[in-house]
């Protein structure tokens, strides 16, 4: 997910801004894989679990509860850039010819997938997370070194 979003970070702003008419089948076929995996990761976030706002570390894991969240947090902005408004213009305004306005309107609302990358640094109150599970890991280790003590005469 996040090498298509790096991608979309680099394609995305010289597309728009430099090619008016650009419907290859690399360039359709990459944005049809980059919509479907930003519409599953959609529903990958209605099944993830969420860190507690009170700074305790605890991790919820009750979907309503996520859903919740989710809807009133990324949801919208998410669906906003996931769709394919491009791609719905060209389909019903076939006729219409060199009006490109609205299809870089469309393309111009995939720039919101950048927002993405705010999200991913959500991810660094999680790597605070392992960190500590690993501290409490070492100690458990410490003091119960029997346990993952390697015998190799046994394996011999």
């Amino acid at each position: 997910m996040l090498l298509v979003l790096v991608t979309n970070l680099i394609v995305l702003p010289v597309a728009i801004s430099f090619f008016n008419d650009d419907l290859s089948a690399r360039w359709i076929a990459f944005n049809c894989l980059s919509d479907t995996l930003f519409l599953l990761d959609i529903v990958v976030n209605f099944r993830t679990g969420i860190m507690q706002q009170d700074n305790s570390e605890q991790v919820i894991l009750d979907p309503r509860e996520i859903a919740s969240t989710y809807i009133r947090t990324w949801f919208f902005l998410d669906l906003l850039s996931s769709i394919p408004f491009d791609y719905i213009f060209l389909i019903f305004n076939q006729g219409y010819g060199d009006n490109y306005q609205l299809l870089h309107a469309g393309r111009a609302l995939r720039i919101l997938r950048f927002a993405k990358l705010l999200s991913l640094l959500r991810l660094l109150r999680l790597s605070r997370l392992v960190r500590y599970v690993s501290q409490w890991e070492e100690v458990y280790v410490s003091i119960h070194p029997s346990n993952y003590s390697l015998n190799l005469g046994e394996n011999l």
